[in-house]
């Protein structure tokens, strides 16, 4: 596999969790957090002339690409201080925050659609890694301020997985609430950074961005990033939706759950259950046809 190269490109898509009622909760204000994002994503598109950016914005209802979109809903405007293309990206970025939270009629509690938002950006990244005739070096950043949702659980390890494969880094910074167990794992199986973000401090945030995200892959390679000492790695139920210490796997599917039963709700198998016989019975002991067994798993 190549190794990255200083003068290689990048292409980063940022994923903004813009729930209005998780941010409701976080003395971070929304406004501020995009604010500084902004901030940040100029300056990734001031590294090099050939970054890419992509950014998507995701709440409990749906997944939008806010940049790039249309130009032509932007007027132009001549002003020397300003840098034509970092004043497109904070318009497009900033309203279409804005109408995404005025889209929000509700005040239902739900949980992001990150797992949506990540499967977008990955298939953006495969998109554009096939057009394109040099190598590009990808990777996501996501802005959380919600919790885990378990009915996610399965589409967002199905995205973990297919951006290891891919050699996509998943940064994490998370700007309130208790750790998601679930980003966690995405932000160390990727080798990325998963990062709790201080929000007493209101600045904290841009400094976050700016010192641990900007980086690209090559720049990593030779800095001393902060580690992710404490993951939790144990896995959630297919039938509660629950994160469990120990649980039962199927053995054609490897669906895991937090109690026996006697059918695979994932594939329809059906487990044959046996109690503990004599060596001399278990010889002769054989499947019945179309039975599969039930595995116990443990958890660390």
């Amino acid at each position: 596999m190549a190794e990255p190269q200083e003068s290689d490109s990048s292409l980063l898509v940022v994923v903004l969790d813009v729930n209005a009622s998780a941010w409701a909760r976080s003395p971070l204000s929304l406004d501020k957090a995009v604010q500084q994002m902004v901030i940040f994503i100029n300056a990734y598109l001031a590294l090099n002339s050939e970054n890419r950016l992509v950014v998507i914005g995701a709440n409990h209802k749906e997944c939008r690409y806010l940049f790039p979109s249309d130009p032509s809903s932007i007027p132009p405007v001549h002003d020397i201080q300003v840098y034509e293309q970092f004043r497109v990206v904070d318009v497009k970025v900033l309203s279409g925050v804005h109408e995404m939270i005025a889209s929000e009629m509700d005040d239902e509690d739900q949980q992001s659609l990150i797992s949506r938002a990540l499967s977008m950006s990955l298939c953006h990244i495969h998109r554009v890694s096939e057009s394109s005739i040099s190598k590009i070096w990808s990777r996501i950043l996501v802005l959380s301020a919600g919790q885990d949702s378990p009915h996610s659980y399965i589409p967002l390890m199905n995205s973990i997985f297919a951006a290891q494969k891919m050699s996509v880094l998943i940064d994490i910074c998370k700007v309130y609430g208790p750790d998601s167990v679930f980003l966690q794992q995405a932000a160390e199986i990727t080798g990325g950074n998963y990062l709790k973000v201080d929000t007493n401090n209101e600045a904290s945030l841009l400094q976050t961005l700016m010192f641990t995200c900007l980086p690209d892959q090559y720049t990593r390679g030779i800095l001393n990033a902060p580690g992710n000492e404490l993951i939790d790695f144990r896995a959630t139920c297919f039938c509660h939706k629950r994160v469990i210490d120990i649980g039962y796997v199927c053995s054609v599917c490897l669906s895991i759950f937090c109690q026996t039963a006697p059918v695979c709700s994932t594939c329809d198998t059906k487990f044959s259950f046996r109690l503990a016989k004599s060596d001399s019975s278990q010889s002769t002991d054989k499947h019945s046809p179309g039975s599969s067994a039930m595995s116990s798993l443990t958890i660390k």
